[in-house]
Order: structure tokens, then sequence, then C-alpha cells
């Protein structure tokens, strides 16, 4: 019986293990990449922003972010739009109507960052414009 007892610790190793790996593809999923994600996204509205990288980089940038929610994206695409490169401020500005036209929404705080003739043409895609207070 002493050998037995003696072999108990062991015996509970492996199902321990298994339990410590199973955690382990839980929790990053849930919990690492969400974060990576956000911070790879944070990297990449800099860089649309970043005048040392070129024009052409921060075009396709600014085109690749039509797929994103959220307001720093949209935020960074507004501050973007306004960009001395022109083909920077029109990839920037044709992506911020493909979202307000996806969402139908935008706010009035980040309409009146815009020119005057972009906020004549968002005004005309029919979205509704909304009060951020």
């Amino acid at each position: 019986m002493l050998p037995l007892v003696l072999m108990l610790p062991v015996a509970l190793l492996g199902p321990l293990q298994y339990l410590i790996v199973l955690g382990a593809q839980l929790v990053y999923p849930v919990w690492v990449l969400p974060r990576q994600d956000a911070r790879d996204t944070a990297d990449v509205l800099r860089s649309l922003a970043d005048r040392a990288v070129p024009a052409e980089q921060r075009a396709r940038i600014a085109r690749a972010v039509a797929g994103l929610r959220g307001r720093p994206v949209v935020e960074a695409l507004v501050q973007s739009s306004a960009d001395a490169e022109p083909e920077v401020a029109e990839a920037s500005l044709e992506t911020l109507w493909t979202i307000w036209r996806r969402e139908g929404v935008v706010g009035e705080d980040l309409l009146l960052r815009l020119d005057p003739q972009a906020q004549d043409y968002v005004r005309a895609l029919g979205v509704s414009v909304r009060s951020p207070w």
C-alpha cells in the first residue's frame, strides 16, 4: 500500500499539467491577443500622422484602416485629411466617407475639423450629424 501512496503525487502531476496548458491556451486569445492588436493598431495610426513615413505608404495605411471601427481611427483619419501631401489627404477623406456612409452617423466635432468642401460632401452623403454633447 505504501508504494501506491508514494506514487499518488506523481499521478496527480499529469492532470495538473493538463490544466496548466489548457489555462494558458485560454488566457492567450482572451487576454494577450486583444492587447497586442490594440498596440499594433495604435502603432499604425501613429505612423499615419508621421511625416517620416513615405506618403504612398501613409495613403495605403489610410485606405487599409477602412474596416476598423472606433474613435481613435476616425480621429487619426480626420487629422491626416489635412495633410500637406494630397495623396494622403485624399485617401484619408475617402476612408472617412466610407466609414461614415457605413455607420450612417458622424460626430459634429469631427465634421467641423474638416475643410468646408469636405463638410459639404459629408452632408451630401446623407449621414446624420450628431452632437457629441
